[in-house]
Formats: structure tokens, sequence, C-alpha cells
């Protein structure tokens, strides 16, 4: 495999690393969101996880930097930063992941990517202050064309 087929649009989703038992399995969410990616010659990493918006406004999103290194499973490593004047400006993540083994007998299988996510910087305040250390495990699966 290549940094080249890195390049694509995903379903993002995050996850709470949460050891006990649980009966809902939405107290385990963290995010649901849409990650693009492209990749360049070089093994560059660019692009944006898009937050869930109205039909009617811009949604808001996350710019994407970082690097695929040259590892065997493909590992790539990013950071997340919210866009200067929004409302997510001062969020700052840190995402650590590689692509996910295609089984050669697998049926409908998509490539997916699997890592940990680190928020890095507090973001919010008051009620909805999220503190810096949070971390998550994420799946991001590769959406066709």
């Amino acid at each position: 495999m290549n940094a080249a087929e890195l390049t694509g649009t995903y379903t993002y989703r995050s996850f709470l690393n949460r050891q006990e038992m649980v009966e809902d399995f939405n107290k385990l969410r963290f995010a649901e969101l849409e990650l693009r990616l492209a990749t360049d010659q070089t093994g560059a990493i660019s692009g944006e996880l898009v937050f869930p918006g109205s039909s009617d406004s811009e949604p808001l999103a996350m710019d994407i930097v970082g690097r695929v290194s040259a590892s065997s499973p493909l590992a790539f490593t990013v950071t997340g930063k919210g866009r200067t004047g929004t409302p997510i400006a001062d969020f700052h993540y840190e995402y650590d992941g590689f692509v996910l083994r295609r089984w050669e007998s697998g049926v409908n299988q998509r490539m997916t990517l699997a890592g940990t996510v680190l928020r890095a910087k507090d973001h919010g305040s008051g009620g909805t202050l999220a503190r810096a250390g949070q971390t998550a495990s994420f799946l991001a699966v590769k959406r066709d064309g």
C-alpha cells in the first residue's frame, strides 16, 4: 500500500475508552464526522474534519495536516485545528493511526483507518469546558469515489 491510497473521504467515528460494559452504545460516542484527506508524493497529509451542519450554513471544520510513515502497516500522524473566526477556533486534536489489514477472503471490506485521538488543548468555557488530555479511539471508513 502507498500513501496516495489514503486520499479520499471517510466516515469518521471516535469512541470513549470506557472499560465497563454499557447498555447504550451511544455512551461511548465521542464524535461522528466526515474526514477528507489528501496526500502528496512526499507523504504529507492535508485535509479537513467536517462537523455535521444544517443544510443552509457552512459546516464547521478543523484543518488537518500531518505525515504518512513508511511503515507496514501504513501509519500516519496528523493534527487537527479549528479554523480561525469559527466557534471551534480553539479546538486542537492530535491523531495517531494506521490502515487496518485487508483480509484476502474478506467480503465487502472497506479501507479503514484506526487509531487514537488526544484533545491537545482545552476548548470551550464554563459548563462547556472540554479539558485537554481526553483520549478516544477512532475508526474512519473510506467512502466510494
